[in-house]
């Protein structure tokens, strides 16, 4: 709510008031209580003159009369009404036969007032005829109240005699209610009719109702003309208090106001006298005063003790933003709502007056993104809808408008025919420039930077300076016989009119002179144009609407259009240029102008939008509720920007656009994502779209807008869609066309891509390129329609076409039309384009259909002169189906095919034609029939040859047998090929031959194995009969054997067969009973059982508990190993290496050892150290000859003396290999150490065991004593691999990480990390510079005798993962650990 005004004390003194509204709201009336003087104002508050009365009696009543002519005054005890004029300023006064006035009321339809009095009688007054009609007797006592009827020209009025009488204008009782008044309980207060302003808004019933006040606790509806209609007396709570006033809400509500300050709304309808309330509130604390309501604005308006609540009449809810405060002595005393829900007034106890402004009539203006708005009477705004920084515009106008316009600098206000022009600046001079006054009412104002152009009643339009200037003025319509323009606008430097006739004219401001001229097929009504006029939509008198392209006068129809007649506006986005909306009531559709498209313009309405299977889009129209009341002004960017009622502005998202305003996340829902995406396709704002599906990644996303992308005509958007399908085929395509300038052509590309192939041939043929389209037809095999087109636009390409087409009626089997078009094609060879590929074509084309035709002779002759073997083999294949077999075979040998050729011969029974061709086949089937032809003829050898060619090896055997007598040949392809058939014929074939082994061997391999047993079982040859099945037969085979064997004591051989058939007990029992020489096998057959009776039995015979006879300890060691116990095996290994090397078997305890070393680690098993530590011993001891063959006698010494410390490992030749230690230390010179051992050497017990060849040389040594000045060889040194603490090369175990290093197999030195090789076959590690060496020499593998080649030996550069390897092998206590 807004005050516009308010009127005080000054003019209606201190005590109360009364004002009435002239009908139109443009002048109000008021008098205060005990004043003469009656004023009148107008809707600004300003005076506009004075009455002056007749007395200073209290004015009972101020009514106007329905054309606001008339006001009529009654005043308190005077005999008269008054009646002032306002045409004359003038007061009449209306005499009555009843000097006694008390209540006056005039018509809501035509020119009558009735006047009641204190003696109940009625006089009606005719203010057309100035006549008074006098009716006594209507009441008995004083008339108080009444009203007229809205719709029809009726009143009722009330009395103190507690009757209420409905009369007609002539003040005869209404029919259909009696001759006797309604009578009431009370007295009537108040009677009110409902407030119906049309015919519209009448019902069959609630026009004829009436609602009366009886007394001051009820309220009485009545039903006119119903005589048995009774009122309904609605009574309400106690609590509500006494009824003060009430009104009607349209015809649909009553809403009563009562003392305690409740406002209660009535259903109006009411049935078997029941009342439905629709609402009740207490909205008033102590007390209530008056209320009014307003059907136009919708709002109830209720005065109390604090101050005046506005209640909504849709929702009955108080709007608390537009409560009014009043001064707790300012009782308001009446309240009146305008006819147009506009204004709200009241009076109070005090003398004042308040007008406040409820509801605004909707005026406004757009340039560009600036919206001009009306926000009181006179008074305008003009804000920056794309800028809400800037800041807005105010200026107060000098009427109040009717209509508005706004330039880029200037507003325009008009009010009938004049026109008011201000500046609309924003640095505040906002000032009135021009007023201009027309010969007419203005119905239309448009404004440029300079310019204004008013239309005006009539059709006619007035072109001039905004400003006051030259004063030159342009008049349109400019030509005699146009008709009447209905619309006009200045955008850009045009100005844009429309005629009644049709015509659309742009009449240029800067050449003066008209531009361009577009003439409809019907009357145009209005026309709306962008802000650049570079498009406009029109709406012809018929309803339907266009949008006019004036750069290529291109129309088109606007499908979709509401249907409103002049009540749709379209309002075009202010940001983008290809959306408009069009307004229809509360409804807004979106459309959509796409400039290029296939095939030209087109214009959509928008909705909701889905996806089709094929990625097409599909749009259901849709549109946008706006509030009731409100009214489009501006859209920017999808956003609508809306006025309210109370001319407060609202902005709203189409429902097109909603999902596209702020930044959308990859992190919103996926839902979200995708129909947004939708969105931004249907408004062709591909970017965005781009971006969305990145988010979502969705192959049919990226189809749907690569799609959409051509409908455009944009290719290089659609080449980025279609890139993240993917899509490269389509891709390759784009990058082929996107070149194309002329849009036709373009756009049967894209109608070809997306099937609609009747419009691409249409644009084709539209385009420079015409040959396109029958390009297309080529490229979509419609030779009928590509040959049409190529006799008018390339007959040049003719026989192409005719070959092509002839090639598919040939598929097609459609061989007479194939041949005609051959045979046309064919006559295009002698053109400078015929290539020799297109005359082959042609000549194999008519071969095959002449064959097909049936004309064998030219189609063979002419299949022949082509030489080419595929038509060839075509053509014998159509004779084939023709059963022309010998033709056939005669074209297949042309073609080649000898298979096809000798299968049709032999057929025939032509076997001289076929037999040249059987060396050239492969195919089985075909030597079969051959040599089964050649057979029966006996023909045996060609068909023993026939037949391996066939590979049917059973006729090769039963012929060698039975025909050739070649045996042998026979016995070996059956053993070749373990062929069963032929196997068991050979097999009878030695049966009758007395050949008892060779029938076992074939009666085996032909799989009759109870018939081979039988037959060595009865003939002895039990051997053959083993020796042919191997280990390859059943357990029930081997078992037989085995009790075959066992039958006649041959246990060794039949515990052979009780292990192969798994009966291993048995086996067991009879190895053992054989004795030590089936020791081996009775292991084997123990690591097969895995059974621990077996075992134990095995090891206790091993032990000697069975026959007190220990059996050699390498047996315990291999049942350990086939029972998979390999630490056990090890430490038995370990034991028998140890007898060994007491026995002077080095050799043997090595690889012993070497094994057992092996089997760990292969088992993943922890190496005992006593095993290691013997392996690095006896292997310094084996090397020790090559290092001395290869002149390594420092090596050597080191080794020696490595195994001279654990001498007692080599008890039978300890003396031997003292002495060379004693030999190679003094070759290497390593002096102290031969002295040291000579000495050994020299002791009782080792002096006589000494070499005679060595003895003297050893006693000198010692005699000598140990030299003290020959310099020592001293031992190199390197860096421990897993510390780096040095020490000297042949010590294998670092006194500082406790850690032992592997040793060199070659040297026995220590591994260097950088110098790392290991043996392919034992995989021991040893020096690559050594290793290679030694290869290179011819030794093989010190450690495992392998032959190894120098090729073999592969570098390894990292070491690291074989020190990890060896130092995992054992972890070694500082305590065992011994210098070796």
């Amino acid at each position: 709510m807004k005050k516009l005004f308010q009127i005080g004390p000054q003019h209606h003194g201190n005590g109360g008031c009364t004002f009435a509204w002239q009908p139109g709201g443009l002048f109000v009336a008021s008098v205060g209580e005990g004043q003469r003087i009656l004023f009148l104002f107008d809707r600004r508050g300003q005076q506009v003159t004075e009455v002056q009365l007749r007395s200073t009696a209290k004015v009972l009543q101020l009514e106007w009369d329905k054309d606001g002519e008339f006001l009529a005054i009654l005043q308190s005890g005077d005999d008269s009404v008054q009646l002032w004029r306002q045409a004359d300023k003038k007061v009449e006064t209306l005499e009555l036969h009843s000097k006694d006035p008390t209540w006056l009321s005039w018509s809501k339809l035509g020119p009558q007032l009735v006047v009641g009095t204190g003696r109940g009688n009625v006089t009606i007054f005719n203010k057309s005829t100035m006549k008074k009609l006098a009716l006594a007797g209507k009441h008995s006592k004083k008339i108080t109240c009444g009203g007229w009827h809205p719709l029809e020209n009726i009143f009722a009025c009330g009395s103190e005699d507690r009757t209420v009488t409905v009369n007609t204008e002539d003040g005869e009782p209404l029919a259909g209610q009696g001759d006797e008044p309604l009578r009431l309980k009370n007295e009537p207060l108040s009677i009110k009719f409902p407030a119906l302003s049309g015919p519209g808004d009448s019902s069959a019933d609630r026009d004829r109702l009436i609602a009366i006040i009886n007394g001051d606790t009820s309220l009485l509806v009545y039903k006119l003309r119903d005589e048995n209609s009774k009122p309904t007396d609605l009574s309400f709570q106690p609590h509500y208090g006494n009824i003060v006033t009430f009104c009607w809400l349209g015809d649909s509500y009553l809403v009563v106001g009562f003392s305690d300050g409740w406002v209660v709304v009535v259903n109006a309808s009411i049935r078997d006298g029941n009342v439905e309330e629709a609402s009740s509130a207490k909205y008033h604390p102590n007390a209530l005063y008056c209320l009014c309501c307003s059907k136009v604005a919708e709002r109830i308006a209720s005065a109390g003790d604090d101050g005046i609540r506005i209640i909504s009449g849709k929702d009955f809810k108080e709007i608390a933003n537009e409560r009014i405060q009043l001064r707790p002595e300012a009782k308001v005393v009446s309240m009146h709502w305008s006819d147009d829900g506009e204004l709200l007034s009241f009076c109070t106890e005090t003398g004042f007056i308040y007008c406040y402004l409820a509801k605004l009539t909707v005026l406004s203006a757009t340039c560009n993104t600036r919206l001009a708005y009306l926000t009181s009477l006179q008074e305008l705004t003009v804000c920056d809808c794309a800028d809400e920084a800037a800041g807005k515009v105010v200026l107060q106008t000098d009427v109040e408008p009717g209509l508005i316009a706004l330039g880029p600098n200037h507003v325009a206000a008009a009010f009938n025919n004049n026109c008011w022009y201000y500046s609309a600046s924003s640095n505040g001079t906002n000032t009135l420039v021009n007023k201009m006054e027309y010969v007419g009412s203005v119905k239309g104002v448009s404004l440029n930077a300079t310019h204004a152009a008013t239309l005006i009643e009539g059709g006619r339009l007035f072109l001039h300076s905004i400003e006051k200037g030259d004063g030159k003025m342009v008049i349109f319509p400019r030509r005699e016989g146009d008709g009447q323009i209905t619309c006009a606008y200045i955008v850009a430097g045009f100005l844009i009119y429309a005629h009644t006739n049709g015509r659309v004219q742009y009449y240029s401001l800067v050449d003066q002179t008209e531009v361009n001229e577009y003439k409809h097929s019907s009357g145009i009504r209005k026309f709306f144009p962008n802000q650049e006029g570079t498009r406009c939509i029109i709406v012809d008198v018929s309803g339907a609407a266009f949008l006019y392209n004036p750069v290529n006068d291109d129309c088109i129809i606007v499908p979709d259009f509401p249907a409103g007649g002049d009540r749709v506006q379209v309002v075009w986005d202010s940001l983008d240029s290809g959306v408009f909306a069009a307004v229809d009531s509360s409804r807004v559709f979106t459309f959509m102008y796409a400039h290029v498209e296939v095939g030209g313009s087109a214009v959509r309405c928008l909705g909701s939008v889905d996806i089709g299977p094929e990625g097409e889009l599909r749009i259901d129209k849709m549109h946008t509720e706006i509030g009731q009341g409100q009214s489009l002004l501006l859209l920017l960017d999808g956003v609508a920007w809306c006025q309210q009622a109370n001319g407060a502005l609202l902005q709203q998202r189409l429902r097109s656009h909603e999902l596209l305003g702020g930044v959308l996340h990859a992190g919103e829902p996926t839902e979200r994502l995708k129909a947004s995406f939708k969105q931004a396709l249907s408004l062709n704002r591909f970017q965005q779209a781009f971006k969305l599906g990145l988010s979502l990644g969705q192959k049919d996303l990226w189809i749907a807008m690569g799609r959409r992308c051509l409908e455009c005509l944009d290719m290089a958007w659609a080449k980025k869609a279609y890139r993240q399908a993917p899509s490269p085929g389509m891709v390759l395509y784009l990058e082929r066309i996107q070149t194309v300038e002329d849009k036709q052509l373009l756009s049967g590309h894209v109608d070809s891509l997306l099937g609609r192939y009747d419009k691409a041939r249409e644009h084709f043929l539209q385009s420079i390129c015409p040959e396109a389209a029958l390009d297309m037809h080529c490229d979509f095999l419609q030779w009928d329609k590509a040959i049409s087109l190529a006799q008018s636009l390339a007959p040049q390409r003719l026989p192409a076409i005719y070959l092509k087409s002839a090639m598919a009626l040939e598929a097609k089997g459609e061989y007479q039309q194939a041949l005609n078009h051959y045979e046309a094609a064919s006559g295009g060879e002698n053109s400078p384009d015929a290539t020799p590929d297109h005359a082959n074509q042609c000549r194999a084309g008519i071969a095959r259909t002449s064959v097909r035709l049936g004309d064998l002779s030219q189609g063979m002759e002419a299949a022949k002169s082509l030489g080419d073997p595929a038509v060839c083999k075509d053509c014998a294949e159509s004779l084939v189906r023709m059963r022309q077999f010998s033709e056939a075979a005669e074209m297949y040998v042309q073609a080649g095919a000898f298979d096809q050729a000798a299968n049709l011969y032999i057929h025939e029974f032509n076997f001289d034609a076929a037999a040249p061709l059987m060396s050239k086949i492969h195919t089985p089937m075909i030597h079969m029939k051959f040599a089964k032809a050649k057979e029966t003829r006996g023909a045996y050898n060609e068909a023993l040859e026939a037949y391996e060619r066939a590979r049917d090896l059973d006729s090769v055997v039963r012929l060698s047998l039975e025909k050739l007598d070649k045996p042998a040949r026979a016995f070996q392809l059956v053993r070749e090929t373990g062929l069963a058939s032929g196997a068991e014929r050979v097999a009878d074939y030695c049966m009758s031959q007395g050949n008892i082994p060779g029938a076992i061997e074939f009666f085996l391999l032909a799989r009759m194995d109870e018939r081979a047993f039988e037959l060595a079982e009865r003939h002895d040859a039990m051997s053959n009969y083993e020796e042919h099945l191997g280990e390859h037969g059943d357990k029930e085979q081997h078992a037989v054997i085995a009790r075959y064997y066992e039958q006649r004591s041959r246990n060794s051989e039949a515990a052979k067969h009780y292990s192969l058939c798994g009966e291993y007990h048995t086996a067991l029992k009879l190895y053992l009973k054989v004795g030590e020489k089936e020791i081996d096998n009775a292991i084997e057959v123990a690591g097969k059982a895995r059974n621990d009776a077996l075992t134990h039995q095995l090891a206790s015979y091993l032990m000697g508990d069975s026959d007190n006879v220990p059996k050699a300890p390498v047996y315990i060691c291999k049942l350990h190993k086939v029972l998979g116990n390999h630490l056990q095996a090890a430490n038995a290994a370990l034991m028998i290496a140890r007898q060994e090397q007491d026995d002077g078997n080095y050799k043997a305890a090595h690889q012993l050892l070497l094994t057992s070393y092996q089997d760990l680690r292969r088992e993943k098993l922890p190496l005992p150290q006593e095993l290691w530590r013997r392996i690095v011993i006896l292997h310094s001891y084996v090397i020790v000859k090559r290092l001395v063959k290869a002149g390594d006698h420092p090596g050597a010494a080191r080794m020696l003396l490595r195994v001279a410390k654990h001498i007692q490992q080599f008890q039978s030749h300890t003396v031997p290999i003292l002495t060379s230690v004693v030999i190679e230390c003094q070759r290497a010179k390593m002096t102290s150490d031969a002295y040291k051992y000579a000495c050994e050497l020299m002791k009782p017990e080792n002096r006589p065991q000494i070499t005679e060849q060595y003895k003297k040389k050893i006693e000198n040594i010692v005699r000598k004593g140990k030299p003290e000045d020959q310099e020592e060889l001293q031992e190199v040194t390197s860096n421990c691999m897993h510390c780096g603490f040095s020490l000297p090369d042949s010590q294998l175990d670092c006194p500082n990480c406790m850690n032992i290093s592997p040793f060199c197999i070659i040297t026995g030195m220590r591994m260097l990390k950088e110098d790392w090789a290991r043996c392919p076959s034992c995989q021991f590690p040893g020096r690559r510079t050594h290793f290679l060496a030694a290869l290179q020499n011819g030794d093989s593998c010190p450690m495992c005798d392998a032959v190894i080649k120098p090729a073999e030996l592969i570098p390894i550069p990292d070491s690291a993962p074989h020190i990890a390897e060896y130092k995992s092998l054992f972890k070694p206590d500082a305590a065992e650990l011994k210098a070796y």
